[in-house]
């Protein structure tokens, strides 16, 4: 019996919802957040408690977690709760929505969401606790680094660099060989076909 805790109550935690009733891989789905009592329940999933209820949902026979906390313009709150959890021992699977094209040549890490209609080719690695957000693309032979969130509609050609902490904004595009360093943000909508630094903030056509 496989039973799966979400940390998180938010608005990507519907969507992580979504995805984990489409796959009917786990007999039981329960959330756990910092504003419970106030978050009851989600969709249909049932918040169970904030995060001191852990200790408790791992006796419990609970042994997967999954941080169903999105991240923008910080990744803290996601590295919190994922040091939190490896401390208690959870095993934190890679989610894929069923409508999602994810090749078997493909690396995921641990606590990855690929969500629907995304695409992760050939020979691409994405790190630990990254985010692949709708209909996005991952190309082959990219680097998506632990923590980065690739976000709706955006684009890595073949060969992309992303570091950690990244955000690719919603429906960018970054052309082929391109590398964008550690913690830097890439506007909604923009077109990468230059390197960014380690902590620049970009936007509009980056040249």
């Amino acid at each position: 019996m496989r039973k799966l805790i979400l940390v998180g109550g938010g608005g990507h935690c519907k969507s992580v919802i979504d995805t984990v009733r489409r796959l009917q891989r786990y007999d039981e789905v329960v959330i756990v957040d910092a504003a419970y009592p106030d978050c009851r329940k989600v969709l249909d999933v049932v918040a169970v408690g904030d995060d001191a209820a852990l200790p408790e949902l791992k006796k419990a026979g609970f042994d997967e977690a999954f941080v169903s906390v999105g991240s923008v313009k910080s990744t803290a709150l996601r590295r919190s709760l994922y040091r939190q959890l490896k401390e208690y021992g959870f095993s934190l699977p890679a989610i894929v929505d069923p409508s999602a094209c994810v090749s078997p040549y493909a690396r995921l890490a641990e606590g990855v969401f690929v969500a629907k209609g995304a695409v992760v080719n050939a020979d691409a690695k994405i790190g630990r606790m990254a985010i692949v957000n709708t209909r996005a693309v991952v190309e082959h032979d990219c680097v998506v680094g632990d923590f980065a969130h690739v976000a709706v509609g955006a684009v890595l050609c073949g060969g992309v660099s992303v570091g950690i902490d990244v955000l690719i904004g919603a429906g960018a595009t970054v052309i082929q060989g391109i590398g964008i360093g550690d913690g830097a943000i890439v506007g909604a909508g923009s077109t990468v076909v230059r390197g960014v630094r380690a902590g620049q903030n970009v936007k509009g056509l980056v040249k």
